[in-house]
């Protein structure tokens, strides 16, 4: 609630700020003010410059044109209907909405042509031309109510905007061919199950875009009348996020409460960006710089490696430009059947073939259609089954051909691969697969459990040697090592009968891992002890200071790497028993790392994925944003869950997103690889099985 009312405060204090500087008359040069002006001198065109590049041209109309109608398509203006017509002329304030089999392509002379699909409502915000209103440039703002539009605009004049605004972002133009697709909130009961979505898909050129608040659309709709407002309009849209040709941007589409307190903290981030742009500019006019006489405002306002520079950055890490998924790959098919800007017809029959359109009888409650008109397409999906009420998490495991899933609620599931339940276990705190059965942890046990059918094969009671609950069992050549409050037991892995007990000064703290013959434990006294398995004894000790918070050590290549949910990650030579690097990151890690060649990937606990030199741990490229659930590493390849909700792959060596291929649920447990088979575990408890050769 705190936090809600935060940003209320900010946005008022902002658009309070905005509407006194838009009450003023546009700053004029000062006499008595410094001279900084200057530096801008090439900035500022004379009026008879202006008047000569007018009269140099006859400018073309941009008058928007309905010239292609198919199915159920509906105009009002001024709150009357009009009839759709070919040929039909249209004006700023028009709202056209196209039923569920409707269609319409707009034209806007040669700047740009635009498609409406089935189910969509569009609402024709600005129109400036220079031909109809000898103004000094084009404008238009399309206003994307509901539904999806496909867009060609030619290359645009500096001055020149095309806008294409929703309830949630504003994407700029500069001339390019793209999609922009928007769905209202989700809600079941009341409740928001998926926030608000802007998607936004681009074959050729680039596109900008912003998540757009009160400052910003209180920006974007002074901006024709206050100057100021539109130099801080131009350079937003400069820096904003940018999808490029094969790229997409999301705005939005987030689920559960968690999400929706996401989307409000990306749009405080974004609002006190463009609050801060604003007070800039405020700082220039009040020095005497004349927006209305500035031709380029971003040469004037973004400057770089400035606090507003950098603070665009990460929005721009925020909303990160993924590769297009199948969903929009399909929706840019549509641009083949638009006309060109300035064109007659288009190259293929204009019509929509009919798997644009919702089928007859699919329908949402009270009988009123509620489907996207895109069809509901999940590449490589093989099945997703319902398994828990409430979200799985941590590893997704597998003990010979049986698939193992823990939810937050420590019910364990076992399944095969054809997707069937052949057991499940209550009440757990953690689980390990081994080679044909699971080794349970219990508040009071360890029970082995034969892993196709579930039966206990053996049980361990914890008594004066009570396991520390939160470690996993490691598996050992013909044993299973546990973690205790005194040191290590070593148990059988036939029927968990006790085989040895390792005493350790402070006992174990942290989960073990094997090195060859040796187990790493961190010591109760935060040192890193080293345990030869053959004779049972300390072979030697490293101090390091840790505490508890230690994820499960990773080992490769004589090194392990232990990090902490802190943020700290230190490398270990094991056969030297000594400690090669140490580092502090500044967020925590939210899970243990992953090894490849030379490098170290680490999920942190602000969603962001980062790659380390495994030599010295300094950072390897820019850390990867939307990773929302922790990563896979596989034959040179990253598998994770993004938002959307989706299946992120991308290359382990450069970073590079190579697919994101959507999903009906949001992923949230480290996924699972197997034989060319990805299997998943989300959020909303279901068990996800995707064949990779068809993603």
């Amino acid at each position: 609630m705190n936090r809600l009312i935060r940003l209320f405060v900010t946005s008022f204090v902002l658009c309070s700020a905005f509407v006194l500087f838009m009450g003023c008359p546009s700053g004029k040069k000062n006499s008595n003010a410094p001279q900084t002006d200057q530096d801008f001198s090439q900035l500022i065109s004379s009026e008879e410059t202006s008047e000569a590049q007018t009269d140099a041209e006859t400018p073309a109309s941009i008058q928007p044109v309905l010239v292609f109608l198919q199915g159920s398509v509906s105009i009002q203006r001024s709150g009357k209907a009009l009839s759709a017509a070919e040929g039909l002329l249209l004006e700023a304030g028009d709202i056209i909405s196209t039923g569920n089999d409707g269609s319409a392509e707009i034209a806007y002379g040669s700047f740009a042509t635009l498609r409406l699909f089935p189910r969509t409502t569009v609402s024709l915000l600005v129109l400036i031309s220079r031909a109809i209103d000898h103004a000094d440039r084009d404008v238009a703002d399309l206003s994307l109510l509901a539904g999806t539009v496909a867009a060609k605009v030619k290359k645009l004049a500096s001055r020149d905007e095309f806008l294409v605004l929703t309830p949630n972002s504003a994407a700029g133009v500069r001339g390019t061919q793209f999609v922009v697709s928007y769905e209202e909130p989700i809600r079941k009961n009341g409740t928001i199950t998926r926030t608000e979505r802007t998607l936004v898909a681009v074959r050729e050129g680039a596109v900008a875009v912003l998540p757009k608040g009160r400052l910003l659309s209180s920006l974007i709709d002074g901006r024709q009348a206050n100057p100021l407002a539109g130099a801080v309009v131009s350079t937003a849209i400069a820096l904003a996020p940018k999808a490029g040709p094969g790229q997409e941007i999301t705005v939005g589409g987030r689920e559960t409460a968690a999400g929706s307190l996401e989307d409000e903290a990306l749009l405080n981030n974004a609002e006190s960006a463009y609050g801060a742009l604003v007070r800039q500019a405020e700082e220039f006019q009040a020095r005497g710089t004349d927006f209305e006489a500035v031709q380029d405002p971003v040469a004037v306002l973004a400057i770089p490696d400035s606090e507003i520079e950098r603070s665009f950055a990460k929005l721009s890490r925020t909303l990160p430009a993924l590769l297009l998924s199948e969903q929009s790959r399909f929706l840019l098919d549509v641009l083949d059947r638009m006309r060109e800007p300035g064109g007659n017809t288009s190259v293929l029959p204009a019509g929509l073939p009919e798997r644009y359109f919702i089928p007859k009888g699919n329908t949402g409650e009270k009988g009123d259609t509620k489907t996207s008109v895109q069809p509901q397409n999940f590449p490589g999906l093989v099945y997703a089954v319902p398994l828990s009420s409430t979200t799985l998490t941590g590893m997704i495991s597998r003990s010979g051909d049986t698939i193992l899933l823990l939810d937050s609620k420590g019910n364990l599931y076992g399944i095969d691969q054809g997707g069937t339940l052949l057991w499940s276990q209550p009440a757990l705190v953690t689980f390990t697969a081994l080679d044909a059965s699971v080794a349970l942890v219990e508040s009071q046990n360890l029970k082995l459990v034969e892993a196709k059918k579930g039966t206990v094969k053996g049980t361990y009671s914890f008594n004066s040697w009570q396991a520390l609950p939160q470690a996993k069992p490691v598996p050992i050549p013909n044993g299973i090592a546990l973690a205790t409050p005194r040191g290590v037991t070593i148990l059988r892995q036939e029927n968990a009968e006790v085989m040895a007990e390792i005493p350790v000064l402070g006992g174990v703290i942290a989960p073990l891992v094997l090195a060859d013959s040796q187990l790493l434990a961190v010591s109760g006294q935060g040192r890193l002890v080293f345990i030869d398995i053959k004779s049972g004894r300390i072979s030697d000790e490293v101090a390091l200071d840790l505490k508890a918070d230690v994820l499960t050590p990773r080992v490769k290549d004589n090194r392990a790497y232990i990090a902490t949910k802190g943020g700290r990650l230190l490398a270990i030579d094991v056969a030297a028993y000594r400690m090669l690097w140490d580092i502090q990151l500044e967020q925590g890690i939210g899970s243990e790392p992953e090894l490849d060649g030379d490098r170290i990937y680490l999920w942190l606990q602000d969603k962001t994925l980062v790659s380390l030199s495994v030599h010295n741990g300094s950072v390897i490229g820019k850390p990867i944003p939307d990773v929302q659930s922790p990563p896979l590493l596989s034959k040179g390849r990253l598998y994770w869950g993004g938002s959307g909700p989706s299946l992120v792959v991308a290359d382990a060596a450069t970073g590079t997103i190579l697919k994101r291929s959507p999903l009906p649920d949001m992923v949230s447990a480290r996924p699972l690889f197997v034989d060319g088979t990805i299997y998943l575990g989300t959020k909303g408890g279901k068990f996800i099985r995707i064949d990779t050769d068809k993603l």
